[in-house]
């Protein structure tokens, strides 16, 4: 039996959920067993995601030297052999046309919306790219329009109007620079 339709697409209700390998609180939070990878959570991150998948991970931070003029955000990770990653990256040069699902994670931190259903349409973007590396580019905007022609047809106008504001937001933050 499926929740919401998540059977329906594939996944058992309980495809995400792992058992903590460590449950005490350390420098990097606790570790989670996944696809094969040790998972870190990492607590104090600005937007979080992993794909259990690939077990791949990835934690967007604000850089040390972070400004208005210098959005500069630390996305730090795990690929999808086990081996932790990090990548700065600078949002005021990610083209959403043309971007690794990293540099779009930070610029979605950047945008500022932390919502669960703002958490749902960087997944949703993610399955869309199939087995797709995080550090592989896409049209993530092409994605992202498809998701709300579905919710349109669907008859999904919430869903609709959330990644109508989505794109919105991430466009708006694009053609101001």
């Amino acid at each position: 039996m499926g929740i919401n339709g998540i059977e329906a697409a594939g996944y058992p209700a309980w495809y995400g959920a792992r058992k903590a390998e460590n449950s005490e609180k350390s420098d990097f939070g606790a570790n989670v067993k996944s696809a094969g990878n040790v998972v870190h959570i990492e607590p104090d991150a600005l937007f979080a995601i992993h794909d259990v998948k690939t077990g791949e991970s990835a934690y967007v931070f604000r850089a040390d030297d972070y400004s208005k003029d210098n959005p500069i955000y630390l996305v730090k990770g795990t690929d999808r052999n086990g081996n932790a990653y990090e990548q700065a990256v600078d949002v005021s040069k990610v083209n959403p046309n043309s971007c690794s699902y990293t540099e779009l994670l930070a610029l979605n931190a950047h945008t500022g919306d932390k919502s669960a259903s703002n958490f749902m349409t960087m997944a949703l973007l993610k399955d869309k790219t199939d087995s797709a590396s995080y550090h592989e580019k896409a049209d993530y905007m092409a994605m992202a329009h498809e998701l709300m022609n579905d919710m349109k047809r669907l008859g999904n106008w919430g869903g609709y109007l959330r990644y109508g504001k989505w794109i919105q937001d991430i466009l708006t933050f694009c053609k101001a620079r």
